[in-house]
């Protein structure tokens, strides 16, 4: 059968190559969040605790810095929750903890931090 299209005229074309696959899109990866940076407070603005309703202060922290703190220290300061975010005092953060040093969120038992500045 080849010899009979060669004598034809027509020329044997080797099979055209497959089309090139479509990249596979992976989706982007999920940032993780992270609610002691991505919280939207201001510098000396007030906001209320989420379980008493207290009145708080901001008190932004750098990144970089270590911050020690003794029993009065953070009364009247706000504290986020690193797992959901939420705005608690320094009362109701270790009221919530069964260790009286390291305070915890009440609704989800995540831990707590001093909301940080970019």
């Amino acid at each position: 059968m080849g010899l009979f299209r060669l004598f034809r005229g027509k020329r044997h074309q080797p099979p055209s190559p497959a089309p090139p696959a479509a990249p596979v899109s992976r989706p982007a990866p999920r940032k993780r969040r992270e609610p002691w940076l991505d919280h939207g407070l201001h510098h000396g603005a007030h906001v209320p605790c989420a379980r008493c309703d207290r009145r708080l202060r901001v008190a932004l922290q750098s990144p970089s810095s270590v911050t020690v703190s003794h029993d009065g220290a953070l009364d009247g300061i706000v504290l986020v929750c690193a797992d959901c975010g939420r705005l608690l005092c320094a009362t109701c953060a270790l009221a919530a903890s069964d260790n009286p040093y390291l305070p915890r969120c009440d609704g989800c038992r995540g831990n707590v931090t001093l909301p940080m500045s970019r």
